[in-house]
Parts: structure tokens; sequence; C-alpha cells
């Protein structure tokens, strides 16, 4: 349902993430999922919409957002990059205006999450 509402294909690696995770809260980072115990401020959909409809820079509809960095930018799987059933993770920088080329820190979801997840056990 999801990927028709934003009429993209997700990677396989979110799209796991999603079925058996739904959302994260890792210490003071959230990211945006799915399910009935998302909470409201991270509903993947509502954000990705919101984004595109109603903030300025919009967001184009390649990108998904993945999460916010507290300041408006957002770590976004950019679904016009697919390989092999994969996205590169970009950083939407809302300072950079609408024709900006989102720069890549990820080459997929896992990579970045593994990423994450170590960033925040150093600190």
């Amino acid at each position: 349902m999801a990927e028709n509402t934003l009429a993209v294909r997700l990677p396989e690696s979110y799209r796991h993430y999603l079925r058996r995770i739904g959302w994260g809260r890792f210490s003071c980072e959230e990211l945006y999922g799915l399910g009935i115990d998302t909470p409201s401020h991270l509903e993947l959909v509502k954000n990705a919409m919101a984004e595109r409809d109603m903030m300025g820079p919009p967001m184009p509809p390649t990108l998904v957002p993945l999460m916010n960095d507290g300041a408006r930018n957002h770590y976004c799987i950019d679904t016009s990059a697919t390989i092999m059933g994969e996205c590169p993770v970009v950083f939407w920088d809302h300072e950079e205006g609408h024709n900006q080329k989102p720069n890549k820190v990820a080459d997929s979801f896992e990579q970045w999450l593994i990423n994450l997840l170590a960033e925040l056990s150093n600190f």
C-alpha cells in the first residue's frame, strides 16, 4: 500500500525492515516507518507526502525519507537509482533547493542503517 501511495518501488532491504521492525528509535534518532504501533510523527507515508506537497522546497517523488536530521533535512532512499533491487541513501538538504543533486551517503538502506548504528554506538 505504501508503495502504491508513494508511486515507488522500495528496495528489498527497506521492505524487509518495514515488515520485520516497522519503525525505529535508536538513541536520539527516529526512523520513519509503517505499522499500527508507529507514532504519528514517524508515519512514513504521511511524512513523505508532506515533504512532497507542503514543504519547501518540495522533495522529488523519487526520494523516500528515512529520517529527519532535526533541521528539516532528510536521509532518503533514492528510488531513481535502483540497481539489482537496492537503492542508495542520499541526504536531502532543504537549503539546497529543488534542483539539488543530493549527496549519496550509502549504497543501500542496509549499509546506511549499519553505519547509523555504528555511529550511535560510539557516543
